[in-house]
């Protein structure tokens, strides 16, 4: 279930990168590199979020995780 959400988001931010870079005018370059940086934001947002809350928990800070 994992590779199949990580193939799509991989997927999804090449596409908005490919459209980001040769895009046909200005309007659709700007739309491309908007939803690359909103994906690049849900994915890093998510996992630092993760990875903050696995090592409290390893800490002791955040017991029952």
């Amino acid at each position: 279930m994992i590779v199949g959400y990580a193939v799509f988001i991989a997927t999804l931010a090449a596409t908005a990168c490919f459209v980001a870079l040769f895009g046909r005018d200005n309007d659709h370059r700007m739309s491309g590199y908007r939803v690359l940086k909103l994906v690049w934001m849900t994915v890093t947002g998510s996992v630092g979020v993760v990875t903050l809350a696995l090592k409290l928990s390893e800490w002791g800070v955040l017991p029952g995780l």
